[in-house]
């Protein structure tokens, strides 16, 4: 029997229907309503009659019509959405940090949309694009938050939470390692372990987290009645911790004991020791890191080092960002934990 050409566009239809996402139009004509109505529906906003309504909800179940979360944040002025800005992702440490929070939001029935802040960009460059999604908080990492920008989060009241770094930025949430503490216990391991003579490398210059390390240290130094030999800083990175190191020992080879802001750095440090200076670890130099990210229980190194307590640290930042009062912005500070290992 011969197939007609409506038929046939009928058929190619339903198979291309089958094969994609159903679509607030594909909704619209199951039901026999207007694309509107639907719209109306989806976002909660304007008038739909019950027996629309009921229509609409049919059709839904029938086709298992899901509304794409953004174009839902966008027409109802907000969404589902977490988002989640990082200026350093090539750390080691941020990617199991991210794995973590997106698991626990996915939990909670949250999705969650990455930016990149990435050098020469900062955070205040990207967040007009991150509020553009109506998003109903922000969790920043590895990076500061200016005033202007915490202001414009505020206006659009928008929750922001800055996940181990603190600010004196009003009306933003800080969760943070207490990391002048963690400062304090790195000098008192160095100290016991028999260092008299001591060092520290640091992250970036204006990074809270290796500023509050290196106070920390500095200040429990004193309480010894030990003074800082040398402190340098410039980033969270391995070939950093290989450069500084050599550049210390050039000018203080005395050093006995180096605290490094983070297990990145620690690495290139060993390795700068034993393999350029042929300085033995721990007889000739001991070294501490922070973090406790996989690398430091790497056979190669064995890093004693400061643990964040990660997963209280993001029970506490989605604590703060899902129910804490923007008008009294809060700064949480969490114990780190000593690991001991053989670099000490």
């Amino acid at each position: 029997m011969p197939v007609s050409a409506g038929s046939i566009y009928e058929v190619g239809r339903a198979m291309s229907t089958k094969h994609r996402a159903p679509t607030q139009r594909d909704v619209a004509r199951a039901a026999g309503v207007s694309q509107a109505a639907v719209s109306r529906w989806i976002s909660g906003h304007g008038y739909v009659a019950s027996d629309v309504r009921e229509r609409i909800v049919k059709a839904v179940a029938d086709l298992n019509y899901e509304p794409h979360p953004l174009a839902r944040g966008l027409s109802s002025g907000t969404s589902d959405i977490i988002a989640i800005v990082l200026s350093n992702i090539t750390n080691p440490w941020y990617p199991i940090v991210l794995d973590r929070i997106t698991h626990v939001l996915q939990d909670l029935r949250l999705q969650v949309l990455l930016f990149n802040a990435a050098p020469p960009q900062s955070v205040d460059d990207v967040l007009p694009s991150v509020l553009r999604y109506r998003v109903k908080g922000v969790i920043i990492t590895t990076a500061a938050l200016s005033s202007r920008a915490a202001l414009m989060c505020a206006d659009q009241g928008v929750p922001v939470v800055l996940f181990n770094r603190s600010t004196r930025a009003g009306g933003v949430h800080s969760v943070s390692c207490d990391n002048a503490d963690g400062g304090r216990m790195a000098a008192d391991v160095l100290v016991r372990a028999g260092a008299r003579r001591l060092g520290f490398i640091g992250g970036q210059h204006e990074a809270s987290t290796s500023a509050d390390r290196q106070r920390g240290f500095t200040e429990q130094l004193a309480e010894w009645g030990i003074e800082l030999v040398a402190a340098t800083d410039r980033e969270f990175t391995y070939n950093w911790g290989f450069e500084a190191t050599l550049e210390l020992f050039s000018r203080h080879p005395q050093i006995d004991g180096l605290f490094c802001a983070d297990d990145e750095i620690a690495s290139g440090a060993v390795d700068a020791l034993r393999y350029k200076l042929k300085k033995s670890i721990p007889d000739m130099v001991k070294v501490i890191g922070f973090d406790d990210h996989p690398v430091a229980s790497n056979a190669a190194y064995q890093l004693t080092t400061i643990r964040q307590p990660v997963d209280e640290m993001i029970e506490n930042a989605l604590d703060m960002l899902l129910k804490g009062d923007m008008a009294s912005p809060s700064l949480r500070l969490l114990k780190g934990e000593l690991i001991k290992r053989a670099s000490v």
